[in-house]
């Protein structure tokens, strides 16, 4: 009796072809992505081995299906609290499979006529803003398209669109009292010289906890600068406070955000002074650099990659309201994170 032949594995027609196993299964299944060439190698091979072929109907690669751009229009991409916010953005989008989701980042700038373009001729699923105020051209782009709109930290009134904000003006009154709590009466603040909205509020609770305090508020113990000199900017703004005597120059500084502080720290020290028993800093944002600053940096908490995946949810959900309940107003926590770049102050 003939023995029985055993059967042909799809390794033997790989090595007889000269292709992949992959590929022989892509031709056994007549799947429309092999090569001809590879095709021809991969048939002859199962002819010479007399392998017994149950062929499948063709089948085509199915088509991808459209992207959904979201655009993300931020003011400085550098800066790791926009990066963080970016992160989360990013990660929710991933989150969202059917159907398929992308992010666009563009830097902003004065001229959101540009970004508007941008945003008609990819489709926007929809924009979030963050680290600038929306132009008239946009919100009025807004009304006319209905493409939603989510807006970072800036309080909009108008109803269709979503605004994602922490209270600044809070934040730095909780700040400055924890300075005053600590002894201190001289506190400088190093600030952005746009006059944001929230660099107002930041102002304002600044001036709210000193008069709580029956401190006088003192305008030579403030300073501004605009909000991309960052380090650099911290440390000469610093500078020109720490040049005033040593009775009225500042025991502590509240800066407008952690780069800033950063600075200011680096200043501190080319002047001879100490952080904290010199001169106490708080910044705020809690970048991640801030717990690995020298002090480590008593800062205002922002939960950047929970605000960036939240406007993503914020912003899909708009998608599927009707117009008239597109807006929401989301209010932030903002805890300050006590770390070793504030003490009591040292004087008498």
């Amino acid at each position: 009796m003939p023995q029985k032949q055993p059967p042909t594995k799809m390794s033997e027609i790989a090595n007889l072809a000269g292709v992949s196993i992959a590929t022989v299964s892509r031709v056994l299944h007549n799947t429309d992505t092999v090569s001809e060439d590879a095709r021809k190698q991969v048939e002859d091979a199962i002819q010479t081995l007399g392998y017994q072929v149950r062929r499948r109907p063709k089948q085509s690669i199915p088509k991808a299906t459209p992207e959904k751009i979201v655009l993300l229009f931020t003011s400085d991409i550098v800066n790791p609290f926009f990066a963080e916010v970016i992160r989360g953005t990013h990660e929710e989008i991933e989150l969202q499979d059917h159907p398929k989701h992308t992010l666009s980042v563009m830097q902003l700038s004065n001229n959101f006529e540009k970004l508007i373009q941008a945003a008609r001729q990819m489709s926007a699923l929809g924009i979030i803003l963050t680290g600038g105020y929306p132009s008239p051209e946009l919100i009025a782009f807004q009304e006319q398209s209905q493409v939603p709109l989510v807006v970072i930290n800036y309080r909009i009134t108008q109803p269709r669109i979503s605004c994602i904000i922490v209270d600044f003006k809070d934040a730095y009154f909780r700040a400055t009292r924890h300075l005053i709590d600590l002894g201190h009466r001289r506190i400088g603040f190093v600030d952005d010289s746009g006059h944001s909205e929230i660099g107002v509020a930041r102002l304002e609770g600044y001036k709210n906890a000193l008069a709580e305090a029956d401190i006088p508020y003192r305008p030579e113990l403030c300073t501004s600068i605009p909000a991309d000199a960052r380090i650099s900017g911290g440390f000469q703004a610093t500078s020109n406070l720490l040049v005033l005597p040593p009775h009225e120059r500042p025991t502590a500084i509240l800066a407008f955000n952690d780069l800033f502080a950063l600075g200011v720290m680096h200043s501190v020290r080319a002047h001879g002074l100490r952080v904290p028993e010199d001169v106490s800093v708080i910044g705020c944002d809690d970048i991640p650099m801030a717990a690995y600053a020298y002090p480590p940096l008593t800062t205002i908490s922002q939960p950047k990659y929970r605000i960036g995946k939240l406007a993503v949810s914020t912003l899909l959900k708009m998608k599927q309201d009707p117009p008239e309940k597109m807006g929401s107003f989301t209010l932030m926590e903002s805890p300050l994170i006590i770390r070793e770049s504030t003490a009591r102050c040292s004087e008498r």
